[in-house]
């Protein structure tokens, strides 16, 4: 049965892979992010080392995102090729890299009930319908970071949803769920839905220790995510989170 289910899996990421790299192929080029490319290779360059002895303000604003997420479409963008080849070798891993657990979120929410055919069109129909969102779509066609910022959140999910999933476990998925956060800190509006999954209407009561471990993991997956970045920023601009919160941390500089 593990086998069945490693080839699954391997063949879930691969169709995922073939089809988003198709886009590019067939298009000649990859797609500009809504927020512009110049702010992504940007942050793709500095992800290698800081210049905040050279540059102020070099993307505006964007210029002080969490850069690590774009240093794989910089490298590749430096690669000798046609554009085509460059977004089917972005577009490609990203949506690799995003079946694998979307790939077992569909196999715990649609698991062999009875005939295994049955239970792996259910599964397959589920996933391509997952990936068919014009938000999926937008993320794997472009340079932003939408798509690779949401796997830790999505291996979270998956772990979530596991029924012999403990403590340990829980703790796990929250500190997946920090590290996605401290990718793009827009993903912190998803903490109430984890904690949805890890408590079940069967327990009379909240389970206190689950909830000190999701709380304590969550804490330490963001904080050495983001400590790297976050360093840097404090260093240069005394605000760990600039451009965000700068009143708060002035009024106490």
């Amino acid at each position: 049965m593990r086998h069945i289910r490693a080839i699954e899996l391997l063949m879930a990421a691969s169709l995922a892979a073939l089809a988003a790299a198709w886009v590019p192929l067939h298009t000649g080029y990859l797609a500009w992010s809504w927020d512009a490319l110049n702010p992504h290779l940007y942050l793709g360059l500095i992800a290698g080392g800081g210049r905040w002895h050279l540059d102020v303000l070099a993307a505006s604003y964007q210029s002080y995102q969490y850069p690590y997420l774009y240093w794989p479409v910089y490298h590749i963008g430096l690669m000798h090729g046609s554009g085509a080849m460059f977004g089917a070798l972005w577009s490609g891993m990203q949506a690799a890299m995003l079946a694998l657990p979307l790939w077992i979120i569909t196999r715990h929410m649609l698991p062999d009930a009875g005939q295994y055919w049955q239970g792996l069109a259910q599964r397959f129909i589920a996933f391509v319908l997952a990936f068919a969102s014009v938000m999926v779509f937008t993320g794997l066609e472009t340079t932003g970071n939408d798509a690779l910022a949401a796997v830790p959140l999505l291996w979270a999910l998956a772990l979530a949803l596991n029924p012999q999933g403990g403590n340990k476990s829980a703790a796990f998925a929250a500190a997946l769920w920090g590290v996605s956060v401290a990718f793009k800190l827009s993903n912190a509006v998803f903490l109430p839905l984890l904690l949805v999954f890890w408590w079940t209407p069967s327990e009379p009561h909240w389970p206190w220790r689950r909830g000190a471990a999701v709380a304590l993991a969550s804490a330490c997956g963001f904080g050495l995510a983001y400590a790297p970045w976050g360093f840097q920023l404090w260093a240069a601009t005394g605000n760990p989170f600039y451009p965000y919160f700068s009143s708060f941390f002035v009024a106490r500089s």
